[in-house]
C-alpha cells in the first residue's frame, strides 16, 4: 500500500509540472525587532520557488532587514523582485507596489500586499 502511495504521489507531482506553493509570510516580531527573520526567510524562501518555477533565468535579490527600524532598502528589495517577476512571466500580471508607513514594524497594508502579489504570481505559473 505504501509503494501505491509513493507511487502516486510520484506521478502527480511528475505530471503538474507547474505545481508551485508559495508560503504565507506574517510579521510576528519579538523585542525591538522591525521586521522578523521568519518573514524575512519566508519571503525569501518564496523568491527562491518563484525563480525555480519561471523558464526563463532570473536572479532575485535576498531581502534584509536589519535593525528596529524598517530601512527603506528592505522594502525597495521586495518591491523590485516584484517588478522583475512582473518583466520575466510570459503571462501578462500586475502586481502591486507595496508601501509601508510604519517606521517600527511591516504595517497591515504592506503585508496584506505582499501576500496579493505571492497570490497572483502562484495563480499565473499554475496556468
Amino acid at each position: 500500500m505504501k509503494k501505491l502511495i509513493a507511487t502516486l504521489a510520484f506521478v502527480l507531482v511528475s505530471t503538474n509540472a507547474h505545481a508551485i506553493f508559495l508560503q504565507s509570510c506574517y510579521n510576528h516580531t519579538f523585542g525591538d525587532e522591525a521586521v522578523s527573520y521568519s518573514y524575512q526567510s519566508c519571503s525569501n524562501s518564496n523568491f527562491r520557488e518563484i525563480e525555480r518555477n519561471i523558464e526563463e533565468p532570473m536572479f532575485l535579490q535576498h531581502c534584509s532587514n536589519f535593525g528596529d527600524q524598517v530601512q527603506y532598502s528592505y522594502t525597495s528589495c521586495m518591491n523590485r523582485n516584484f517588478r522583475e517577476i512582473e518583466r520575466k512571466l510570459e503571462q501578462p500580471v500586475f502586481l502591486s507596489h507595496c508601501s509601508n508607513f510604519r517606521p517600527d514594524t511591516l504595517d497591515f497594508s504592506f503585508e496584506s500586499c505582499v501576500r496579493r502579489n505571492y497570490s497572483e504570481i502562484e495563480r499565473k505559473l499554475r496556468n
